[in-house]
């Protein structure tokens, strides 16, 4: 059942992820309104609550969703409202007759400050938010939404929201610990767009400095892998650190090879190392081992030399 469980959480990760993608989509194209936003996320949701194939079927199902909105959170991260008061642009809220503030959004590969500020403190190492004009053109949320004990499998769930209440009691997010105690299972999902609007600001949240306490740091090279194999990869014995197979070449016929096919170092007609013995006519009888006749002498067993084929004649023997 706990894997049924866990199958079902992916399944809602994956829907959840969906339905962040086109929260996304929607705030990139309607100035970050967070409205639009949430309208988008519930549409979206839609299928995760039952879907349909009528009108009516659709619209219970997206009544379902909707009814979830007391336990989804949608937040901002970005742009910030440090965001808006390195980079407001007074003139294109006048011109796009708001009352908010606004970051402008064309022209970004030519332009570090709004166009009427064009003395903006734009350096992310001292400015208030951190970022340059393009970072505060994307659009980043962050959204949780817990499961309902009706998607949860009956024990299996229940334990997963027992583990997590158990393990994590003074969870500092009041939200998702909310979320536990309602018996539900938190799913947490990030995403970040670029703007294709410019950003009004709705109450953003403050979030100062560039990270890091306002110190950020090099992390340096990430830890180093294993050496890759040297074999290919096709083998399915390639191990890392191992060595590539020599390919057999064609073997050695003592009997043709002018030398015998004698490794550096070994004396022809030696039993120990001369592959030649006991296949070459000539070398077992220049050694002594074989009479003229191709018979075995009498010392060839002292030599440690196995007899010769006989069953052909001197004449065509090997």
């Amino acid at each position: 059942m706990n894997l049924i469980q866990y199958g079902l959480l992916y399944h809602t990760k994956s829907q959840l992820n969906y339905a962040a993608f086109e929260a996304a989509r929607a705030g990139t194209t309607g100035n970050a309104d967070p409205g639009a936003i949430q309208a988008a996320f519930i549409r979206a949701m839609t299928g995760y609550h039952g879907g349909g194939t009528s009108t009516s079927q659709l619209a219970a199902s997206y009544a379902r969703a909707a009814a979830e909105a007391p336990y989804t959170r949608i937040e901002i991260l970005s742009p910030t409202k440090e965001s808006f008061d390195d980079y407001v642009s007074p003139e294109l809220a006048a011109r796009l007759k708001t009352g908010k503030r606004v970051i402008p959004n064309s022209n970004l590969a030519f332009i570090t400050c709004p166009v009427d500020v064009p003395g903006c403190n734009n350096d992310p190492k001292t400015n208030a938010s951190g970022q340059t004009l393009a970072d505060a053109n994307l659009l980043k949320l962050r959204i949780t939404y817990g499961i309902p004990e009706r998607k949860q499998i009956p024990l299996a769930g229940r334990f997963m929201n027992w583990a997590l209440d158990t393990l994590n009691p003074a969870d500092s997010d009041a939200f998702r610990q909310g979320l536990v105690k309602a018996g539900r299972i938190p799913v947490v999902t990030h995403i970040v767009m670029r703007m294709q609007s410019p950003a009004f600001e709705h109450g953003n949240t403050s979030n100062p400095g560039p990270g890091n306490n306002g110190t950020p740091e090099d992390p340096g090279p990430g830890p180093k892998g294993g050496e890759l194999p040297k074999c290919p990869a096709t083998d399915p014995a390639c191990v890392s650190g191992a060595q590539p197979k020599p390919k057999p070449g064609p073997q050695c016929d003592p009997a043709v090879d002018p030398d015998g096919c004698l490794p550096p170092g070994c004396e022809q007609g030696d039993a120990s190392c001369d592959p030649g013995c006991g296949k070459n006519y000539c070398c077992l009888l220049e050694k002594g081992l074989i009479k003229p006749d191709g018979s075995p002498a009498g010392n060839a067993a002292t030599h440690g030399a196995p007899a010769p084929d006989t069953s052909l004649p001197p004449t065509t023997r090997p």
